[in-house]
């Protein structure tokens, strides 16, 4: 990094070096009078002798200069211009320019050229790098997962066979015709392949027993969407690790043959809601199943019917590349075989004998022989072509580039709780929302802080108006007793006076009539003499 940014230093210093060379020589070259000199700032040329450059103090007597020169190039012009001496309306003193002129680049941008490749002397040795990496990759093998999906019967376990020139479904493992389901369920079959020089390739056929099979198909995409979800939910977890595991092994669903019903009137509404659910998922191929049922025509007013369905519909199915290597021949048929998208297929087992004597995989009718590989009859040799010789790893880049990336983004804005996908880095992003998270608990708690002290103040607010309450009620009280005390007191006061009236009116007193009662009541002789003119009424007799 040091080396190459002392090298653009040295490079910028020379161009400004060669650019004051070059001022310098062109006005020297018009002081001399050899040439005419060029004018600096685009304005017109004149026969005058330009002077000799001076270096301006500061940007006043930089515009002034400027401006003295500018004069200079225009007095000097042709008679009768604007400005020149003797034209009418003209004058001697410095004209203005009416726009301010741009000033030079003193020190430009360095362009970015490319460098041409220097050639060695010698062999060095990374030339040999493709090696290492074929070597490399050889020995690790390669992963991809093949996810197959469509109503029963479409020849889907067939055309695995086919494709891959063995059988993967077999007696052990039967296909999904022969596993029917109830629902909807995603079953997994792993077999390792080996092909040439050692060449292994782990390939995963995702299956799914029971789709569109059902009376009522409602969500019946909700299983296969859950699993590659659910896949890429996994390698992110696996990638996030602390400790990684440097061979985990790479479960993504790289591709969709989604099997269309040879029915020759276009998608069903089920096909088209299952690629809407799916297509930013994972990279969908149409596939039209058992094309053999069809006639050409048929078959080609079929996939017309099919494409402008699915652009109506906007689906994004999965686009074949073009061939950037390879010769001209090569890309026409490159070209060529991605207009049989969507492809229709017929697959076979079984080996048949055809015209001249030519063995091939196909299908023996009463009519003739179908020849799978053969392209005037179906499309299978274009579709394994193109989704395992030259286009497998365009599929998993893809997967990994595309559809995770866009999951991983997802998923991570939905950790940072924002709707947008986040364009920083993940931690930080969660730092920050617990800073959000704790200034929203501290305002909460002032809200709560304030609430409480306002139901307090409330509280000694009714507290005292309840006191207040009680005193006045007690202070009711107090004068009521008050007055109950002196309306007693003069009851008794009333009553006393009655009691000495009615005592002096008989002549005999209280006490007197208490003694004699207890000496009654204790068996002694009564004197009825004594109460015969005591007369027991109180009060005043009217």
């Amino acid at each position: 990094m040091e080396g190459s940014g002392g090298e653009r230093t040295s490079a910028l210093q020379a161009r400004l070096q060669a650019r004051r060379e070059m001022f310098l020589k062109a006005e020297g070259a018009g002081g001399g009078g050899a040439t005419p000199s060029q004018p600096i700032y685009g304005s017109k040329p004149s026969g005058a002798p330009p002077q000799p450059p001076t270096t301006p103090r500061n940007v006043k007597d930089a515009l002034s200069s400027l401006t003295s020169r500018e004069a200079a190039t225009n007095g000097h012009g042709a008679p009768g211009a604007p400005g020149a001496p003797g034209a009418p309306g003209g004058h001697n003193g410095p004209k203005k320019p009416e726009l301010s002129p741009k000033p030079r680049e003193v020190s430009p941008r360095p362009e970015a050229a490319r460098r041409p490749a220097r050639q060695l002397d010698g062999y060095v040795g990374f030339a040999n790098l493709p090696n290492q990496v074929y070597r490399k990759s050889v020995k690790k093998g390669f992963e991809f997962t093949l996810m197959v999906v469509g109503e029963t019967g479409l020849g889907k376990s067939t055309l695995i066979n086919s494709m891959f020139l063995t059988d993967i479904y077999n007696d052990a493992h039967p296909g999904p015709s022969l596993r029917l389901k109830k629902t909807v369920q995603v079953e997994t079959h792993r077999v390792l392949l080996k092909e040439g020089a050692g060449v292994n390739l782990t390939l995963t056929i995702v299956d799914t027993p029971g789709f569109g099979d059902a009376v009522d198909n409602s969500n019946c995409w909700d299983p296969v969407l859950g699993y590659v979800e659910a896949q890429y939910e996994a390698f992110l977890e696996a990638e996030t690790k602390v400790v990684r595991d440097p061979d985990m092994a790479d479960s993504r669903v790289h591709a969709c043959l989604y099997f269309v019903a040879p029915s020759g009137h276009g998608l069903k509404p089920l096909d088209i809601e299952f690629m809407k659910q799916l297509h930013d998922k994972t990279n969908i191929i149409p596939v039209i199943g058992k094309a053999d049922t069809m006639t050409p025509e048929e078959v080609a007013t079929f996939k017309s019917v099919i494409m402008e369905q699915i652009a109506a519909a906007k689906i994004k199915i999965y686009e074949f590349p073009e061939v950037e290597d390879g010769e001209e021949a090569e890309r026409k048929e490159n070209r060529r075989m991605k207009e049989r998208v969507p492809f229709a297929v017929v697959g076979s087992n079984t080996i048949v004998e055809g015209e001249g004597g030519k063995k091939s995989r196909g299908r023996r009718y009463p009519w003739g022989v179908v020849d799978i590989e053969n392209l005037q009859h179906c499309d299978f040799l274009p579709l394994r072509n193109m989704l395992i010789k030259t286009h497998l790893t365009d599929l998993r880049d893809v997967t990994n580039f595309v559809h995770y990336e866009n999951f991983r983004c997802r998923k991570l804005a939905g950790v940072a709780g924002t709707d947008k996908v986040p364009n920083k880095n993940p931690l930080f992003m969660m730092e920050e929302e617990q800073k959000e998270h704790v200034a929203k608990l501290n305002k909460m708690e002032r809200e709560m802080e304030e609430v409480f002290e306002r139901k307090v103040r409330e509280k000694k607010q009714k507290l005292s108006d309840n006191e207040r309450d009680l005193e006045r009620r007690q202070g009711d009280s107090a004068s009521k007793l008050q007055q109950l005390k002196k309306e007693l007191e003069v009851k008794k006061a009333a009553f006393e006076q009655e009691r000495l009236e009615w005592e002096a009116a008989n002549h005999v007193t209280v006490e007197e009539l208490k003694k004699m009662s207890m000496e009654s009541l204790d068996g002694k002789k009564k004197s009825k003499s004594a109460l015969s003119g005591v007369s027991f009424r109180m009060g005043s007799s009217k």
